[in-house]
């Protein structure tokens, strides 16, 4: 149940010590650490992508490449349009007036993962809700490409076609505190979003006192449930979807028929015998720790189970999809997002929703990224015209209750005001 949240524990007093060093030294510190890992000489003036990197990084993408981001992109802006609140104001009762404002918040830092595999889907994700939101400073982060000190061109290109105008080489918890905290080079955020590893996830959580933070999204992780009524093999590679991010994601299959749990398990490793590595090898080693297939008796316990794992993403392989979902609404409640018989990568690569969603069973307390993360709602308040005299009653005789001259006070001088504006 706990999944890698056990080891993100144990990492966390290096992170705090990452934290501290970029906080002292600033770009220094971030400098210092990509010269180790990379093997060449980064100086802090490199940190930072120029706009002929990016003029670059969008010659060297394909037209299939570029057509597709631009499709992918306006996907997930639709959705996000949708999620728009507005502003109100509102009549609460005789002369009484509330309403709220939606404001967004003046900056982001957003996070895209690299390393492992490249994530331009990633980088449209985080990005699209922080402009639909209306934030005005986007900045992105991720660590450089394999083998070469460059942000991944698909990567860059998708962030800056998504709004962000700020472009930064760097990584993992160095990334966050920069972010946080504010180097010579990046100045903090209001707002830190984005998932990753475990390190990312440890120093977001880190810096949540410092910064506004999206929402617990680390190592990625799968649950499908089937009943049989789809074939092994569909099940086998949505198990996989999200299983094969690295030695730290999730894969589980729960299901009602044993025998059909052991067909999906000479599928899926069938599967991997087509799956080159390193993604063979993360499967093979998260399946010693946090994958599984589990059978249940009956449909009722695999709800009950599901709901309590509350996963990330929850795939239904079942003719009875709909129907299952319908009956169990009240009880099927924990899930990042629900496939209903579509692969989880269809939800990744573009029909609308965040892919970027709670992990290690927060998603009962959490909802994927959307546009609220980057907004705030303050609210008006306002006694209108002459019809409030009957609210009044009720401050006074609460701050009366409660002890609050100045409380009285206020409201009465109020009241005397209006009473002498009406006698003029």
């Amino acid at each position: 149940m706990k999944r890698s949240r056990l080891d993100i524990s144990k990492i966390e007093p290096d992170v705090r010590a990452i934290l501290s060093d970029v906080k002292q030294r600033g770009d220094e510190a971030i400098a210092e650490f990509l010269t180790k890992q990379t093997g060449r000489t980064v100086k802090p003036t490199d940190l930072r992508v120029q706009k002929s990197e990016l003029s670059r990084a969008y010659r060297e993408l394909d037209d299939k490449l570029l057509r597709t981001l631009k499709h992918f992109i306006r996907n997930v802006t639709a959705f996000h349009k949708m999620q728009m609140p507005t502003s109100f104001m509102r009549k609460i009762e005789n002369g009484v007036y509330a309403g709220q404002l939606v404001v967004p918040l003046a900056s982001a830092g957003l996070y895209v993962p690299s390393g492992k595999a490249r994530y331009p889907s990633v980088a449209g994700m985080v990005t699209v809700p922080a402009k639909v939101a209306g934030v005005r400073r986007i900045a992105i982060a991720s660590p450089p490409a394999e083998g070469e000190f460059k942000m991944d061109p698909a990567t860059l290109v998708a962030a800056h076609l998504s709004g962000a105008n700020e472009f930064y080489i760097m990584g993992g918890a160095h990334a966050i505190a920069a972010f946080a905290y504010g180097t010579q080079t990046i100045k903090p955020v209001d707002v830190i979003a984005g998932p990753g590893g475990p390190w990312t996830y440890a120093a977001k959580r880190l810096v949540s006192e410092n910064v506004r933070i999206d929402l617990p999204a680390g190592p990625s992780e799968v649950l499908v449930f089937s009943d049989g009524t789809v074939p092994a093999t569909q099940v086998a590679w949505d198990v996989l979807n999200e299983a094969e991010h690295g030695p730290d994601s999730t894969g589980v299959l729960v299901t009602t028929s044993f025998e059909f749990g052991l067909q999906v398990a000479s599928e899926i490793d069938k599967a991997l015998e087509q799956i080159p590595e390193p993604r063979s090898l993360f499967v093979r080693e998260n399946a010693k720790k946090y994958s599984a297939i589990i059978a249940c008796d009956n449909l009722g316990e695999a709800i009950q189970f599901i709901n309590e794992f509350s996963p990330e993403h929850l795939g239904f392989d079942s003719v009875k999809a709909r129907g299952i979902l319908k009956k169990y609404a009240k009880l099927l409640t924990n899930f990042g997002t629900i496939c209903l018989n579509t692969p989880i990568s269809a939800g990744n690569f573009g029909i609308g929703p965040n892919s970027t969603l709670p992990t290690g069973g927060n998603a009962r307390l959490y909802s994927g990224l959307s546009v609220d993360a980057f907004l705030r709602k303050p609210t008006v308040e306002e006694l209108r015209g002459k019809s409030w005299r009957g609210f009044s009653e009720m401050v006074l005789t609460l701050a009366e209750y409660e002890g609050f001259p100045s409380h009285k006070k206020a409201m009465e001088a109020k009241i005397l005001h209006e009473l002498r504006k009406k006698q003029k």
